[in-house]
């Protein structure tokens, strides 16, 4: 029993701990995404987060340290937050329906996070090393994982190659929401939800 009140403090600890690092990468996401990476420094990101530019050091090396980092922690709220979604959806196709919609309000919702990951980290030449690119592996896994279902179900052709249809359905989610970033987000992301899907949908169902 006199162990208890420590295991409680170094719980508290950890808590805080993790509070303090999740709050510099909400201010990381929102500078980067306001002024891009390379003209954000340091102390905006310190500034923004109420901390001094020392303490960001104790929980990252650098600013693409930072960088890098923001796909790792907030893929771990993504996967979760869409396998939810899809709950009590039946059929892959509509659940590939799903997806896309959920995944361009997401990124309408939250422009710095989506600007991060498809204009910052595309371009950076230590992504596809890095713990980032397997975050990113790892959330469209949820899209490979609708087309084999799609297979088993019969809903979706058995002789396609399901990782190019996965890389069709990424790479046409992505170029539309570069072109949303790029044209500086003028327009709602997610008209386009229904006409992308009808038409991945057309080129895959059986």
């Amino acid at each position: 029993m006199k162990k208890l009140p420590n295991l409680i403090s170094i719980s508290q600890r950890i808590n805080r701990e993790s509070e303090k690092k999740r709050k510099i990468l909400n201010s990381a996401i929102k500078i980067f995404g306001e002024k891009g990476f390379q003209n954000a420094t340091i102390s905006e990101i310190a500034k923004d987060a109420g901390i001094g530019d020392a303490t960001i050091y104790e929980y990252f090396k650098s600013k693409e340290d930072i960088l890098l980092e923001i796909p790792v922690e907030i893929t771990k709220e993504l996967i979760p937050q869409i396998n939810d979604h899809m709950m009590g959806i039946k059929g892959a196709l509509n659940k590939l329906r799903k997806f896309i919609w959920w995944w361009l309000n997401y990124v309408e919702k939250n422009p710095g996070y989506g600007s991060i990951v498809l204009l910052e980290l595309k371009t950076n030449k230590n992504y596809v090393s890095t713990n980032a690119y397997q975050a990113a592996r790892n959330f469209y896994q949820i899209v490979l994982d609708i087309i084999k279902e799609g297979q088993e179900e019969g809903s979706i052709k058995k002789d396609i190659n399901i990782y190019l249809a996965r890389s069709i359905c990424v790479g046409a989610i992505e170029h539309i929401i570069i072109r949303w970033l790029l044209k500086e987000k003028k327009y709602s992301l997610t008209q386009y939800a229904d006409e992308l899907a009808d038409l991945l949908i057309d080129s895959f169902k059986a």
